[in-house]
């Protein structure tokens, strides 16, 4: 399984000429605002089309008409007009009324399976649509043919919960899904050397691969403009 990108463009917001991500890979896109992220992850979950007349964005080994139950994808804004409860919401989007043992562990949303989703914190909010997203396919993710789609999802999340669910996304990588993840906690990069990161700057993609190869305190004043006296102390640890 692979994502292939060729000769995507969209106006002032995105030009990709060539880019593959392999099966078995966590990969971090970042960049400053406006740079492209949340643009590249709608590109490869279908939701925005290219307008170059040439553009492909394929996945690989499985038929189009089946990629729905195998891609996912959070977005940034998830708000509902809808009182629903998180049981009601788990029902409308996925097979299942309560989240799969595996998942519930790392994310601990059954509890709130009657709280109506207006009612929880951001996080809790956050933990629920997480959650959510994964079991749109879980039967995919078990058999290591998901592709998984993350805009910003760290947002509100306490900072244990970010640790075990990054573990999480690490064994599920182990089985072969493919996992894209968009955002800003640059802390993570130290954090996670095993994994890609996709640099992107002005809807270009300025780097691609492993996070121990290619991130360097250097890039933070390249792509981000931080002068380098201004870098913070625990982002300097990768270098």
């Amino acid at each position: 399984m692979n994502i292939h990108l060729q000769d995507i463009y969209i106006a002032e917001r995105l030009h990709v000429s060539k880019l593959d991500i392999a099966a078995g890979t966590l990969t971090h896109v970042i960049g400053k605002n406006g740079a492209g992220k949340s643009t590249l992850l709608h590109v490869i979950a279908g939701l925005i089309s290219s307008e170059s007349l040439h553009a492909e964005m394929t996945i690989s080994d499985i038929p189009p008409a089946h990629i729905a139950a195998h891609r996912c994808c959070l977005t940034q804004h998830n708000d509902s007009v809808f009182g629903l409860t998180v049981a009601e919401l788990f029902r409308f989007y996925t097979p299942f009324s309560i989240a799969p043992e595996s998942i519930d562990q790392v994310l601990q949303v059954n509890q709130y399976q009657t709280r109506l989703l207006r009612e929880l914190s951001g996080g809790q909010q956050q933990r629920v649509h997480i959650a959510r997203c994964m079991m749109q396919i879980w039967e995919a993710i078990e058999q290591g043919r998901g592709v998984l789609l993350f805009d910003e999802p760290f947002d509100a999340l306490d900072l244990a919960y970010q640790i075990k669910w990054l573990d999480c996304l690490h064994d599920l990588q182990q089985l072969g899904n493919i996992i894209v993840i968009a955002h800003h906690q640059l802390a993570w990069l130290n954090e996670c050397r095993d994994d890609d990161v996709l640099i992107m700057q002005d809807g270009q993609v300025q780097a691609h691969g492993k996070i121990a190869t290619i991130w360097q305190s250097e890039c933070l004043t390249q792509y981000f403009h931080i002068p380098e006296q201004r870098i913070p102390l625990y982002l300097q640890s990768s270098s």
